[in-house]
């Protein structure tokens, strides 16, 4: 069951890139994308990294209260597919609007709120991947699921940068901001709330 649940997900995040491929070959990218089709490809990459680890973190809490470990096989899939669309996200920022001039980069960083939160999640999500691999996930021992709690942290910072960046224009924003809440109210009270789930069974 878990294997064709797993190729669904390789399938549903991988979905987005061929769409997007068909339609840079068969069509106008102005007209799907708008008047500004590289600031919105920008956006779709980090629209749909977003999507990704809002799916992973609900799932995180659906598998503390109902799934009793047996969804975390799930967890590093969506993950590395999440960070995936993150990196698409940064590198066509730096490539379509920077044109790889890192200067430019740092110096929009110090001037730009939004961009700081972005590139911190950034960061965050990063380091969590990489600690997640064998070799240094034994040598961290312990502090590596200290290490995974700043996860809570970036999909926090991602959210705010993702506000940020629409400028408070759009209703979309709000989905994330409640998801980011409810993130942080489990992040708080999650022991709480499985033994009040367990006292009144």
């Amino acid at each position: 069951m878990f294997t064709a649940v797993r190729l669904a997900i390789h399938g549903a995040c991988l979905l987005p890139l061929l769409w997007l491929a068909y339609i840079l070959h068969y069509q106008d990218i102005g007209l799907v994308f708008g008047a500004d089709p590289i600031k919105e490809l920008i956006h779709f990459f980090g629209l749909t990294a977003l999507y990704i680890f809002s799916a992973l973190f609900s799932l995180r809490i659906l598998n503390r209260l109902f799934g009793k470990g047996r969804l975390l096989a799930l967890h590093k899939t969506l993950g590395l597919w999440g960070l995936f669309w993150l990196v698409l996200h940064i590198a066509a920022y730096l490539a379509l609007e920077l044109a790889f001039d890192l200067t430019l980069f740092l110096s929009e960083i110090l001037q730009r709120p939004y961009l700081l939160v972005g590139t911190l999640a950034f960061l965050l999500f990063l380091s969590v991947a990489i600690s997640s691999i064998p070799f240094l996930h034994r040598k961290l021992a312990k502090n590596w699921f200290l290490l995974h709690q700043f996860s809570n942290l970036a999909i926090v910072f991602a959210v705010i940068h993702y506000y940020w960046s629409t400028k408070g224009n759009a209703l979309q924003p709000l989905f994330f901001i409640a998801l980011a809440v409810i993130i942080l109210i489990w992040k708080f009270f999650s022991k709480a709330l499985i033994a009040y789930k367990h006292k009144i069974r």
